[in-house]
């Protein structure tokens, strides 16, 4: 019975070491991507696309989650990517400004965020 009690403390508290994403909101933008496992093309693009763009999306200040299998160690999984694969753009505000289960939403990205009302004000001091 010891044990178990000591495993469940310890459980508990990884839970609360994990970070909700709403911590990023008026900080950052974020680009979830829920994916099953790293064989995934959702998975293989999204990386593709983060080293070959790696200038724009620091410039657009965004920050890129992965959950593998709904899951994260640094992160509280949100409910809306509870058993749903894709991608999900997330604004300052915290709220889904785009979504696709598949990697399209990758052609459109800079274009969606740079439409953005914030982002006029930032391009100003355009990096790449």
């Amino acid at each position: 019975m010891k044990y178990i009690f000591i495993i469940l403390i310890l459980f508990i508290n990884l839970e609360i070491m994990a970070k909700q994403i709403s911590e990023l909101n008026w900080k950052k933008r974020l680009l979830l991507v829920s994916y099953q496992n790293e064989d995934d093309l959702i998975f293989n693009e999204s990386t593709k696309f983060i080293s070959d763009n790696k200038c724009q999306i620091d410039d657009r200040n965004l920050e890129i989650i992965f959950f593998e299998n709904f899951e994260n160690k640094q992160y509280i999984t949100p409910d809306f990517i509870e058993d749903k694969y894709g991608i999900w753009l997330i604004g300052y505000d915290g709220n889904i400004k785009d979504y696709e289960e598949d990697n399209k939403i990758l052609l459109r990205l800079f274009d969606i965020i740079d439409s953005m009302p914030m982002r006029k004000n930032e391009i100003v001091d355009d990096q790449c």
